[in-house]
């Protein structure tokens, strides 16, 4: 989910400032062919083309991170190119060039590229002939370091909110956004490669016990701990997602054919390190259900729900696969 919320944001990014970049330069390239100046003309066309092209790439691949690296370079290479071949009059293009290198890269890459393009300037053009050394440094630094500080702080603040769009607040578990997100792209992967995940619902035990007995606010400390001990348990490209109350969902990333020995080695580990504040345990009922072809997240979850369910009518504590109840 928060790859897919970054993927979206940049893209945007790049259409906008593509869209901006092209209405700017491409009059400018048919005033200078019209003015008899070929070759700034056709630096300018091979911006605009470039631009189209990088973002069309991107948004057909979404190879996004990628692109955004190519075409920052690119265009820094093409406003050296431009100030070389068209001097002074070319030379206000830097400014606008090194700030959109901040929207396509991270930071402390863009203030990089920045120095690198800054120097080539210097050193293949007589710009310094009209502009001072002095006031060229100052100026490109103090753009740079001014853009360095807003995006550093624009990166901060959309962490912040993917965080809150993606992220159940009581426990810190992946919540049910982005779980749905992440469950159609598992199915989506799953049609294309025929891997073969695992959807998992867990509930604790009479949890409602617990809050009856201790309170609230150690029931929350109890979903707490449940997380925690759970993520410890599993591995990096699994995900956890609070699902509602005292139940979640697992999804588990493609598993050998000891997943049987997975979930049950998880269940017993929550079982064993979850207590209540007087040392009770707590135990945890599994519905599990692999993915099958044709399914959607809505009949994978019902599957996964039917076995949470036969498993908590037998008694609780036990894990139920799906395929071992079916019929």
């Amino acid at each position: 989910m928060i790859n897919q919320l970054q993927q979206k944001y940049q893209l945007s990014l790049l259409l906008l400032l593509a869209t901006v970049a092209i209405l700017g330069v491409f009059p400018f390239a048919v005033i200078r062919y019209f003015e008899g100046n070929v070759t700034a003309a056709v630096i300018d066309m091979a911006l605009v083309l470039g631009m189209i092209a990088f973002v069309a790439y991107a948004f057909y691949s979404k190879k996004i991170r990628m692109v955004s690296a190519v075409l920052a370079v690119f265009i820094n290479a093409g406003v050296v190119a431009i100030v070389r071949a068209n001097g002074i009059d070319s030379f206000l293009w830097v400014y606008p060039v090194f700030a959109s290198t901040f929207m396509l890269l991270k930071p402390v890459e863009a203030f990089g590229v920045n120095i690198v393009a800054g120097a080539s300037i210097v050193a293949l053009s007589d710009i310094l002939a009209t502009v001072s050394l002095d006031s060229y440094i100052v100026t490109i630094l103090m753009l740079s370091l001014s853009t360095f500080v807003y995006a550093s702080h624009s990166a901060k603040q959309f962490r912040l909110l993917e965080t809150l769009n993606t992220v159940d607040a009581l426990t810190g578990a992946f919540n049910r956004r982005a779980m749905s997100a992440d469950i159609k792209a598992a199915i989506s992967n799953s049609e294309r490669t025929g891997a073969k995940p695992l959807l998992v619902i867990l509930d604790l035990d009479y949890f409602k016990t617990v809050n009856d007995k201790y309170g609230h606010a150690v029931g929350d400390e109890v979903l707490k701990s449940f997380v925690a001990i759970t993520r410890t348990h599993i591995r990096q490209y699994d995900r956890l997602y609070r699902f509602g109350g005292e139940e979640f969902v697992l999804l588990i990333s493609q598993i050998n054919d000891q997943h049987h020995t997975f979930i049950n080695n998880l269940r017993q580990a929550i079982k064993n390190a979850l207590k209540t504040p007087d040392g009770k345990e707590i135990t945890v009922s599994f519905g599990v259900a692999s993915w099958l072809p044709d399914s959607t997240e809505d009949t994978w979850l019902q599957r996964a729900d039917e076995a949470l369910y036969i498993a908590k009518s037998e008694g609780r504590d036990r894990a139920v696969f799906s395929d071992e109840c079916s019929g």
